[in-house]
């Protein structure tokens, strides 16, 4: 098939846009034909995809502009395009399908500070998204976890029979449990010099407000462990948080530069109080890793866990209380029982192959051809 993928960038940036490429990437290899409709690329993807390239032309200087002007102009170019199948990823709402990566922005909004909200950038999204769902402009959606699927379709009142789920895939050649544990976790906790006889909790966020730090911090206050905490900086307002609560010792704040896959397979716990999540690609991989969970029900990717079999679920992420009680629960578990629910995770993710996550797009995309040839 012909497939014009639209997103307005194609660069290395986060986590939609590595799915992004690899996708295209992979879809190129199985044999479909790639057209990139976009305004960035990067040289490197570029000469990695070696597919046409449809640039859309953005004023500079204005986000704001820029995100309309880029909705709009590809809303047009997708009609001329000589493909079978045109596939959005980002806020535009012409096109044949679109995958919602980032969730309903709708409720993600409602967590942005009152003066977020309501910045024309912002109320410029939300109209784009109502757009998408409800013009009948794109004929079919697909979402990452039936938690996303079910909040669209109760917002915006678009029909179930619109929406797929097609759940993201984890490359289990990469992310996989260690070879010898014991003697990566000593590592790995003397590099962050941490104390290897104590539980070991990791939390990663590039957001840390909104997946729910605040409230991890106090509740490290009752829990006798190191929390590691990976990604972006803390910046004042934490590390005073930290000083406050006179948890200073029990935290190590890592860089996003160091290696994922190592603190998954060293941690004892992942952490993951978050507010509001599509499906974090931290929740698959550190399960695809062996690490047992404590996972915020506010997260599409708890379509994964079985509460008490493979992780444990947390109900109210903001109750101090209730996430301290859980990680209180989680270590209070033997080595054995943790290592059997971790067993349990790596087994769960070991159906999320890219090879499935392929076959239900081509799946998708065939009917839809043949439905509207």
């Amino acid at each position: 098939m012909k497939l014009a993928l639209i997103y307005h960038q194609f660069i290395r940036s986060g986590g939609l846009e590595n799915y992004l490429i690899e996708f295209a990437t992979r879809m190129a290899d199985a044999g479909h034909q790639i057209e990139l409709v976009t305004s960035r690329i990067a040289p490197e993807v570029q000469a990695k995809l070696n597919a046409p390239v449809h640039r859309v032309p953005l004023v500079s200087g204005s986000k704001l502009l820029a995100l309309w002007q880029f909705a709009r102009n590809s809303a047009v170019l997708a009609k001329t395009l000589p493909v079978d199948v045109t596939i959005g990823f980002g806020r535009t709402y012409a096109h044949h399908l679109h995958r919602a990566g980032g969730g309903c922005h709708a409720i993600y909004s409602k967590l942005l500070p009152v003066w977020k909200r309501y910045e024309p950038k912002n109320l410029l999204e939300l109209q784009l998204e109502r757009r998408l769902y409800t013009s009948g402009e794109t004929r079919r959606f697909v979402t990452n976890s039936a938690r996303v699927s079910a909040q669209l379709q109760g917002l915006y009142k678009t029909p179930a029979e619109r929406f797929m789920t097609i759940h993201t895939a984890v490359d289990t050649t990469v992310f996989r449990p260690a070879v010898d544990r014991a003697a990566q976790r000593e590592y790995i906790c003397r590099k962050m010099q941490t104390d290897p006889q104590k539980p070991v909790l990791l939390f990663v966020s590039l957001s840390h407000r909104r997946k729910g730090l605040d409230a991890l911090l106090t509740a490290m206050r009752d829990v006798d462990a190191t929390l590691w905490i990976a990604g972006r900086p803390l910046g004042r307002w934490f590390e005073a948080q930290i000083k406050s609560l006179g948890i200073s010792a029990k935290i190590r704040s890592i860089p996003v530069t160091n290696s994922l896959i190592d603190l998954y397979q060293a941690a004892d716990w992942f952490v993951h109080p978050t507010l509001y999540d599509a499906c974090a690609n931290t929740v698959l991989q550190s399960m695809a890793c062996g690490l047992p969970g404590i996972i915020s029900v506010q997260d599409g990717a708890v379509d994964h866990v079985c509460d008490g079999m493979n992780g444990l679920m947390l109900f109210h992420p903001q109750d101090v209380s209730e996430l301290t009680g859980r990680i209180q629960q989680a270590l209070a578990y033997s080595d054995g029982e943790r290592h059997a629910m971790g067993s349990a995770a790596q087994e769960t993710m070991q159906a999320l192959t890219w090879e499935r996550h392929l076959s239900q797009w081509e799946e998708l995309m065939t009917t839809l051809h043949s439905t509207y040839p």
